[in-house]
Order: C-alpha cells, then structure tokens, then sequence
C-alpha cells in the first residue's frame, strides 16, 4: 500500500472509531516518532489491528496470520501492510525481514497472544516467543498498548461492530538492549522482554 494511501485509511479509522466508538488514546507521548519500534497489544477482537492504527501516529507494518492472505478481498489488503506469520512458528525468512525492517526504521505491531480470546481481553495469554527472539536481534524499542472496548464492540463471532465505548494505553517503552539484563526477578533471576511486556500490560489494564 502506498503512504499516502495508508494515511488515507488511517484518518478514515480515526474518524469512525471517534465518532461511532468514542475512541480515547492515552500515552501518545511515549510513542519514538522515527526509528524502528515494536508495538505489542493484547488482542481479543478483529478490529484491534484497526485501532492501533489509528491511535499510533506512524505508519504501522503488522506481523498477521498467513491464512488471512488467502482470502478474497480482504487478503489483497492485509497484504499490502502486513507480514505473514504461520501459527506453527516463526520462520527464518519472516524473521529476517522482519528485523531488517525493523532496523530500517520502521514500526510494526504484533499481537503476542496470537489468537483472539472468546470472553477474554487477550492481555497475557499464550505470548510468543518470536517477540523476545525479534527484540534480541534488532534491539528497538518494544511499546506497550492495551486495548479496552473493543470486545465489546466486536466480541468473538460477531459480525458487526457495536457503538461500544473503546480506549488505547500506551506505557513508557522497554528500552533496547540485552533483555535479559533487565530488573531481577523475585527468585533472582533476570526478566525475559515477554515478562516484562506482559507485565507492562497488565499494568495497563489495571490503570
């Protein structure tokens, strides 16, 4: 998708989730406007992807399911934004590119928690372990987000979106370095970046 076609739909989500879901952002001030960055949400609706996009004020690139480019219509669009990424793993390809953009300066949002969660915010389950592996090789800031509403908006096996009420947090970003040399854990050991995210999270959802 070209850049100005991306800020097109961006504005265009911003002004729907404003005017049909209230959306309120807080945090934008700990957003890096240049240089590579991760973005990490909890995920529990199909509309999370849209609402980062258009609480964060940079062009996103999003790691998403590779099923979702097969499909008619919606696949040519995911495509044009997105990076496929198979629910068995990581692949060493998509790794590669994946930190080569990264440290080209770009951001890119992944849901760590991989699938939507049915009643559930999707704020800590099932991280995966290719977030600690693309923050380690390409050292860049990891961004916090939490994501309220939008469950409630489109749940699980919804179909269309509710005028229900949604909000995004951001926390202060987990600075780039060796993650494992990061605060003690209480039994002595170093927190991995997926601790320590999870943790940031759930901080976020309590605030």
């Amino acid at each position: 998708m070209k850049k100005d076609c991306y800020f097109a739909f961006k504005n265009l989500f911003n002004i729907y989730f404003r005017a049909y879901n209230c959306l309120e952002v807080t945090g934008r001030e700990f957003i890096p406007l240049e240089g590579g960055l991760i973005v990490i949400s909890n995920h529990s609706s199909y509309l999370d992807p849209l609402i980062i996009g258009a609480a964060v004020t940079r062009r996103m690139t999003y790691l998403a399911k590779k099923e979702l480019f097969t499909r008619p219509l919606i696949g040519r669009f995911v495509s044009s934004f997105s990076l496929p990424v198979s629910r068995e793993g990581s692949s060493h390809t998509m790794i590669k590119e994946t930190v080569k953009r990264l440290s080209g300066g770009e951001a890119i949002a992944m849901f760590p928690a991989g699938e939507r969660e049915k009643g559930g915010d999707g704020s800590a389950a099932g991280f995966k372990r290719g977030l600690e592996l693309l923050a380690r090789l390409s050292k860049v800031p990891v961004l916090p987000a939490y994501i309220k509403g939008a469950d409630r908006s489109l749940p699980v096996g919804g179909k269309f979106p509710k005028p229900a009420r949604i909000s995004v947090r951001f926390a202060p970003c987990l600075l780039p370095y060796n993650y494992t040399d990061g605060p003690d854990g209480e039994n002595g050991t170093k927190k991995s970046i997926i601790s320590r995210a999870m943790e940031s999270i759930g901080r976020l959802k309590t605030a």
